[in-house]
């Protein structure tokens, strides 16, 4: 038996192999359709979840820039009244109070948003924010 008539011989025992084929190429089409599946809804997903950080994280920093802007204000707000009434005494206790509290929302700034240095890293968000406020509270109680 030649080598040809063999490999007919076998072609007829195991049948047509093209379907085999056809099967095969399918398999591999439905392992492509469902990985991008999966892609497709991690990223919907991954974007979902960054939206709601994002919202969480702007309502938290909306909320606490009011706190730390209003205490600012009152400040300068006591400063110009002292000046509109050219209370030089009033203003000159004012202006090392308004100093200190815009330094310190400035390093606030610089530390936790801007730079975040190691220290800061360490912290917590809340923790440094609550440490402003408390610096905050000591630089206007000196003003009482």
């Amino acid at each position: 038996m030649d080598k040809s008539a063999a490999a007919e011989e076998d072609d007829e025992f195991f049948g047509d192999q093209s379907c085999d084929d056809e099967f095969g190429a399918a398999e591999a089409e439905f392992r492509d359709v469902k990985t991008l599946s999966y892609l497709d809804g991690f990223d919907e997903t991954k974007e979902e979840k960054l939206q709601e950080g994002f919202a969480e994280g702007y309502s938290q920093a909306f909320n606490d820039a009011f706190v730390a802007g209003s205490r600012l204000g009152s400040l300068a707000a006591k400063t110009a009244l002292c000046e509109l009434n050219k209370d030089t005494k009033c203003v000159t206790a004012n202006q090392p109070r308004l100093h200190n509290a815009a330094s310190a929302i400035h390093q606030f700034l610089r530390d936790e948003i801007m730079i975040g240095d190691e220290k800061a890293r360490e912290s917590t968000y809340e923790g440094a924010f609550d440490n402003l406020k408390n610096k905050l509270d000591s630089i206007e109680s000196d003003s009482k």
